[in-house]
Order: structure tokens, then C-alpha cells, then sequence
């Protein structure tokens, strides 16, 4: 059975221990007297109230955030007039930066609701390696959304934003959901980038995984762009997101605890990729998709002239390759290519659909038979499908689909990524 204190202090008095350790006595006296109770019970109050406070003010922010998203999942790319965007999304404030180009005025509306502005709590976040656990614990989350329209001749032709969890200094968010809009995707002076199997697969709705983010650190990181005719069930998912976890007791995990509408999205493409790759067959959407969302893609009509398979080294282990010569009859579309059309490698690993991280087998491979015409895609790097069969339903593609054109804001590395 416990004892009183003051019992307990007077059986230590009895004892002698006073007279032997006095410093220590005095100590444990004045830490369990009744100002210290006081004080333990103000710091308890305190903390308590803090708590509170950081709930319901976490509360208020994404109340503010959801009312952001369900304004711009009403928005009509292409359609929504200026007037319409402003009484549809609230929050919105207008940048006095108008820019004028080819008798075009484009003009920036945006939102921002965070508290990063909390210099305390967000020094001690960024400093200290346990100061985010101890604000998780205390109620305190970080919380970081920009959304972001822009309007050009009278209707809406980007919407973007991105949603944060982490503080890195200075005062830079990492995105750990981020989703942009886009008429077709180029990079300047024609320079090119990957092109994955699910972007091949799904053109108009892409969903990029990201396992480490030089801001986030570790987890799952989701990045969406969908194009400006992208179905309406696909572009609904987009903003359809989970936030209670940053006003709930559970903290926030990754992306998949975000949104985990794209993230299921995500697996379903992945797994329609894979089943595609399995087939062994280019389908003319994939054609369709390049042609219809690359302004910079090239296409050249080449024959093959021969095809061999050689022993190479790689690393140790002898391995056979594929190799196919070709002679160019023709260049359809963009820059031919510099290069030379003989002894071109097939690619025989590729990244696999389900993890980024690993690689798998290519199953799709090239037409070698002398005399075949093939279609070659250049100027991006595309995992497969580089080389399709010149059918006439792939010609009449490409010779028919007029190329996109190159817009300011689709350019790879602006806006919010």
C-alpha cells in the first residue's frame, strides 16, 4: 500500500537519510511539494490545450483545403470561363501578374493555406530529429496546400496543386500528393525524357511512384497528371482525398494513406500495363497516345535489312542479344534521328510496372523479318514499343493526327510537381 508524502517524509526523516543526504532530501522535497505539484499540473494544462488548439485549428485548415478541391473538380478545362472559376473555388486570390503574348492574356489565380508561418514550432520541426514526433504526439501537425489555375483568353486552362506533410527549410514543401493538368507534354530544346509502360498504356491519366523524395524523405510519394480530356470518372479521383489524418489522433503516412483512391488507381494501371506487356502486341492507342500527347515525338518509316544474335559480356556473364539492321525510307514526323540504322541492341530489361525499382524481362520484341517495315519512335525514351510494325491503321495515325501544340505551362519542370 502506498503512503502518504508527508508519512513518506517523515519514515525517510527516521531513517536518518535527511542527515546523510541532505542535497538529495532537499531535492526530492521541493519536487514533490505542493508548488511543484501546482507547477506539473499548469505544464499537464497547458499541453492539454495546446493540444486541443492544434487539433481544431488542423480541423479549420482542412476544412479550408477540401472546400479548395471540391471547387477545382468542378472546373472544365478548356470550358470554365474565368467569372465561373471565381464563384466556383473559393480561396482564390488573383496574381497581379498578367502576361500578355500574341494578343493572348494569361492570367494566375492561387491558393495557399499552411502553417508554415509557425516559426517556433516549425524550427524545432526542421531541427531537432524528435520534434516531429513530439508535435504528432502533441497534436501539432505541418500542413502545407497550394492550388493553382491558370486562365488564359477567358477560360480555364491549368489547374495544379500539391499537398505537403513535412517542413524542410527554407519554407519549402515537399509534395507527397501533387496533380497537374496538360494539353500535351514537351521538354525544352526538344531534349526529351522517360516515358514509362503505364504513361504508354494510360496517356490521358498518369500516376507516378516515387518510393524516396529528396523533400519527403522515405515513403510513398504520388505525382498525377491528367490531360485536358481525360475521362471525368479519372480526373473525379484526382481530388478525392483523405486528410483527416492531419487533425486525428493517427498522424499521417505516405501517399496511400492520403489518397488512396489514385493509389488503388495506380495498381489498377500497373496491372493493365503488365497484362498488355504480356501479350507481346503494340495496340495503335499506344500510337494514338504518343502522337495525340507529344508534341516532340519523331517518327521514322525504316525496313529491316537484317538481324543476328551475338554473344555479349555484361559484367562478367555472357548473354545473347538481338541486334537488327535497318535503312531509313522515310521521316513522318519531327527530326530524323543521327544515328546510324545498323547494328541497333534490342533492349532486353526493362522497369517493371509494379516496382520502378526492379526490372524485368522485355517481352515485346522487335520484327526482324527482312523486308518488314517498322515505325520508330525517337526523341523520348520509351521502355518499349520503340519499334511497332508499319500497319496502315498506324500510318493513318501518324500521318492524320495533327501535332499538339507546345504550351508554356506544359513544359516538363513547371508548375507544381
Amino acid at each position: 500500500m502506498l503512503l502518504p508524502l508527508d508519512v513518506l517524509l517523515s519514515e525517510i526523516k527516521a531513517m536518518g537519510i535527511q542527515a546523510r543526504f541532505p542535497v538529495s532530501t532537499w531535492v526530492v522535497r521541493k519536487l514533490t511539494g505542493r508548488w511543484a505539484r501546482r507547477a506539473l499540473a499548469v505544464l499537464v494544462l497547458a499541453l492539454l490545450c495546446f493540444a486541443v488548439a492544434s487539433h481544431i485549428r488542423s480541423y479549420l485548415m482542412v476544412r479550408r483545403i477540401q472546400a479548395v478541391l471540391r471547387g477545382l473538380s468542378e472546373l472544365r478545362i478548356d470550358q470554365t470561363s474565368e467569372s465561373e472559376l471565381q464563384r466556383t473555388v473559393p480561396y482564390l486570390v488573383r496574381s497581379t501578374f498578367d502576361r500578355t503574348a500574341g494578343g493572348s492574356v494569361r492570367r494566375w489565380y492561387y491558393a495557399g493555406i499552411t502553417n508554415a508561418s509557425d516559426r517556433l514550432m516549425s524550427r524545432i520541426i526542421s531541427s531537432y530529429p524528435w520534434g516531429e514526433q513530439v508535435a504528432n504526439w502533441l497534436g501539432y501537425r505541418f500542413i502545407a496546400f497550394d492550388a493553382g489555375v491558370i486562365v488564359q483568353d477567358g477560360k480555364v486552362r491549368r489547374i495544379s496543386y500539391g499537398v505537403s506533410k513535412h517542413f524542410v527549410l527554407p519554407l519549402q514543401p515537399g509534395y507527397i500528393v501533387s496533380a497537374n493538368s496538360f494539353h500535351g507534354i514537351w521538354a525544352p530544346y526538344s531534349s526529351g525524357f522517360s516515358v514509362s509502360s503505364q504513361d504508354d498504356f494510360s496517356p490521358q491519366f498518369r500516376i507516378g511512384e516515387y518510393r524516396e523524395d529528396p523533400w519527403v524523405g522515405h515513403g510513398k510519394v504520388l505525382r498525377v497528371t491528367f490531360s485536358n480530356d481525360a475521362p471525368p470518372d479519372q480526373v473525379r479521383q484526382v481530388f478525392q482525398l483523405k486528410l483527416g489524418c492531419f487533425w486525428k489522433l493517427l498522424p499521417c503516412g505516405d501517399a496511400r494513406d492520403i489518397a488512396p483512391q489514385l493509389w488503388r488507381a495506380k495498381q489498377a494501371i500497373d496491372n493493365a500495363t503488365t497484362q498488355q506487356l504480356n501479350s507481346g502486341k503494340c495496340p495503335d492507342s499506344i500510337i494514338r497516345g504518343r502522337i495525340r500527347y507529344l508534341p516532340d515525338v519523331s517518327v521514322v518509316l525504316l525496313e529491316v535489312t537484317g538481324s543476328r544474335r551475338l554473344k555479349v559480356n555484361e559484367e562478367g556473364e555472357t548473354v545473347q542479344d538481338l541486334f537488327t539492321d535497318y535503312r531509313l525510307k522515310e521521316v513522318i514526323r519531327g527530326r530524323p534521328e543521327a544515328q546510324s540504322w545498323d547494328h541497333v541492341r534490342f533492349q532486353q530489361l526493362i522497369p517493371s510496372p509494379s516496382d520502378p525499382t526492379r526490372t524485368m524481362a522485355n517481352p515485346i520484341w522487335p520484327p526482324t523479318k527482312v523486308g518488314t517495315q517498322v515505325l520508330f519512335f525517337g526523341t523520348h525514351h520509351f521502355y518499349t514499343c520503340r519499334f511497332i510494325p508499319a500497319t496502315p491503321s498506324a500510318l493513318e495515325i501518324i500521318r492524320n493526327t495533327p501535332t499538339p501544340p507546345k504550351r508554356s505551362e506544359d513544359e516538363v519542370g513547371l508548375g507544381i510537381q
